[in-house]
């Protein structure tokens, strides 16, 4: 994800919302500058990544961007292979939306 934002960051500038980004989680996050400071530049088009969801613990995902020609838009698209515990997770995330299913 860092390479990303870091190519973003790249191809849109200092002014860009991909900026506004990078500084807002260089600010919340450690891990977040640890990975930043490896200066890794890439664009990944597919890749499989772990989710973790606060109370549904990790969520194994393949995921997939769909870029237009010009770079000004992306889609991202994460699937679980059908019947994986994954797949089920991410039923289960539909169904409930926002509502919490741990205890507070």
């Amino acid at each position: 994800m860092t390479a990303s934002l870091r190519a973003a960051l790249g191809a849109w500038g200092l002014t860009s919302r991909a900026a506004d980004i990078e500084k807002a989680l260089r600010a919340a996050s450690p891990e977040f500058v640890g990975y930043w400071e490896d200066h890794e530049v890439r664009r990944r088009f597919e890749d499989h990544k772990v989710l973790v969801h606060p109370e549904l613990g990790e969520i194994e995902v393949d995921c997939q961007a769909l870029i237009t020609p010009d770079e000004s838009c992306a889609l991202i698209v994460l699937t679980a292979a059908p019947g994986s515990e994954a797949a089920g997770k991410l039923d289960l995330l539909r169904v409930l939306g926002t509502q919490r299913v741990g205890s507070a």
